[in-house]
């Protein structure tokens, strides 16, 4: 963390659908080395997807807004400005930290299954993959519920004045953002979005629109005016209800009002897990904070420090065990399954806090990386790495909001709503990972049930300095890779904050393969490979794997996939140039530029 007592520290890895894994610093900011305006905070900070919805957050904070407060406002610009990502249509969880009290709760506003689903829902996981489209798959939406529950707990402003802005973005000028344009432009979406009711909105003609063109979204706004004036309610209980479900109806969906009246709020504590002079706070099951917990816990015990990995051999030993460690998390996914809907799993996650699995795996790996994937246990699951959007907020109090939002794949389930303006998701979509320990059986969905997620909203604080670090990631199950390799960056290698999160990540796909970024540091230790191992690993062709990762690091040979390569293009503000290369699914940008709420930083 930044040196020095009462210093705050807020970033947030931000991916846009197939752009993954973007790292975002909200502001570093000290209180003796700032000097701001009237309106301006030395120790507040705002990060969103976008720069216009950061400045919202800012404004709401300027206005005398809660962290909470700022972070609703924030998150209802992004359904606007990142549709493809998250809307009102989704879901979403809160960790928040109150200074005052010090405790941190998470709200959990995850879709559920609803009440009626389609028969043999999930005979379809393998036909649907990856973007799973259709009304099928969605979910009940809890997005505007938890919106309207953090808001009761925490919010200071009124509930009007957290839509009223992104209401003018919508009546005023708007323009088709740059990072929807690429979405829309895409020639793996473009097909399906033509075929789908999302083509009244994003196509003009056959054509889908472009950066720039005007986006013309009356619905949404006559929505989000409703919902200003009347309450979250309006869209659960009241007049919008039944205009969204005749529309989802007519798209061969089974949502009802039941469904949508009976949605709950689940507010919990957060897990709590130390990691030296922090302790990391992240949300429980069904969300990704315990496997996050469990990688970062895994990682403590073998010491790695700036000193650790000045030399390449000690990069090549810390890429390896955080390789192996990464494998033996995917392993433990199924600990991830909702407790309310399976009460068979209630305490299976808090395995993943202690010290004594932690040690288990940690004796487990070995210099090899070559084991077959059961070795790790390994129950087969899809490949999901797109969508969500994430915003961290700071208050002047040192209080802090870490919040996760999304509609799954990008533009959820392509079924959009047209007299609400809302996209629905294609939550159900992530049951298809919800293997049993040692089965490969998919349990049929459970009413209620909320899938599981590698969202990762979390909070480091330092009690003793006074000191957070907010963070979390977007891009599906890149989060839980991106997420853990910042806070290792940041708290034990001595990264500064712009190094650890400049720095490349590493990450273990569902089939146990080992995918870099283009720009990972390619380390070369030994001019010849060593005898047998390396030999072994790159004669194994391109689906070998994950025992490639130490040889290939270390010699820079090709013998690991990469999630990118080659090319430049805009990736989430204007000024922010990201690597845009191709991989079968996902594409990496690197850091978006800062957003400062007053001129100055420092580290």
């Amino acid at each position: 963390m930044a040196k020095g007592r009462g210093t705050t520290v807020s970033m947030a890895l931000l991916g846009l659908g197939m752009v993954l894994a973007i790292i975002v610093p909200a502001v570093v900011l000290s209180r003796q080395r700032i000097h701001c305006g009237p309106k301006a905070f030395a120790h507040a900070a705002v990060a969103a997807d976008s720069k216009i919805c950061s400045d919202i957050g800012r404004a709401i904070l300027q206005k005398h807004g809660s962290p909470v407060d700022a972070t609703i406002a924030a998150l209802v610009c992004t359904g606007v400005v990142n549709p493809q990502s998250m809307g009102l249509g989704g879901g979403v969880i809160f960790t928040i930290y109150n200074a005052t009290t010090g405790r941190v709760e998470v709200i959990n506003a995850r879709e559920r299954v609803p009440a009626s689903h389609v028969a043999g829902l999930l005979d379809q996981c393998e036909q649907a993959q990856p973007l799973g489209t259709g009304a099928q798959w969605i979910g009940v939406p809890g997005e505007l519920r938890g919106y309207a529950e953090a808001h009761r707990r925490h919010g200071r402003l009124p509930w009007a004045q957290l839509f009223q802005p992104t209401i003018e973005l919508l009546q005023g000028d708007l323009r088709v953002p740059h990072i929807l344009g690429q979405f829309l432009q895409s020639s793996f979406l473009r097909p399906s979005l033509y075929a789908s009711s999302l083509r009244q909105l994003f196509f003009n003609g056959t054509e889908p629109l472009r950066p720039q063109d005007p986006l013309l979204w009356p619905a949404l706004a006559s929505t989000l005016e409703t919902v200003a004036a009347e309450g979250a309610e309006a869209l659960y209980t009241g007049r919008l209800s039944q205009l969204l479900l005749d529309d989802i109806a007519r798209e061969g969906g089974q949502l009802t009002r039941k469904d949508l009246a009976s949605f709950q709020v689940e507010v919990v504590d957060a897990l709590a897990m130390p990691l030296g002079d922090y302790t990391l706070y992240s949300p429980p099951p069904p969300a990704g904070g315990a496997l996050l917990s469990f990688v970062l816990n895994v990682l403590k015990g073998f010491n790695f420090s700036k000193e650790s990995v000045a030399r390449p051999e000690g990069r090549v030993n810390l890429y390896h065990h955080l390789v192996e460690t990464l494998k033996f998390a995917r392993g433990q996914r199924w600990r991830l399954w909702d407790p309310q809907s399976h009460p068979e799993v209630q305490n299976a996650s808090w395995d993943l806090l202690g010290e004594a699995l932690a040690q288990h795996i940690r004796e487990q790996i070995d210099a090899r990386g070559d084991h077959q994937l059961s070795h790790y246990s390994l129950a087969g699951s899809w490949s999901h790495r797109m969508g969500t959007a994430h915003v961290s907020v700071l208050g002047e109090d040192g209080s802090a909001v870490s919040a996760t939002s999304t509609i799954n794949t990008p533009f959820g389930a392509m079924v959009y709503s047209p007299r609400t303006g809302i996209l629905l998701n294609n939550e159900l979509l992530d049951l298809c990972w919800r293997h049993p320990r040692g089965s490969g059986i998919l349990p049929p969905p459970v009413p209620g049930e909320r899938p599981p997620s590698s969202m990762v909203p979390s909070i480091l604080v330092n009690a003793a300095q006074g000191s957070k670090l907010v963070i979390g990631g977007a891009g599906g199950e890149l989060i839980i890779s991106a997420v853990a390799q910042a806070i290792v960056n940041k708290l034990w290698l001595g990264l500064d904050l712009q190094a650890a999160i400049a720095a490349p990540i590493l990450h273990v796909d569902s089939k146990g393969r080992v995918e870099y970024e283009p720009s990972f540091s390619q380390v070369r230790p030994w001019s010849e490979p060593p005898p047998g191992r390396c030999l072994r690993a790159l004669g194994g062709g391109a689906s070998a794997s994950v025992s490639w990762a130490r040889c290939a690091l270390a010699l820079g040979t090709p013998g690991v996939d990469k999630l990118s390569g080659g090319g430049t293009r805009p990736v989430s503000w204007p000024s922010n140039q990201g690597q845009g290369g191709v991989h079968t699914s996902a594409r990496l940008g690197s850091p978006a530029p800062w957003f400062l709420l007053c001129l100055g930083h420092s580290f």
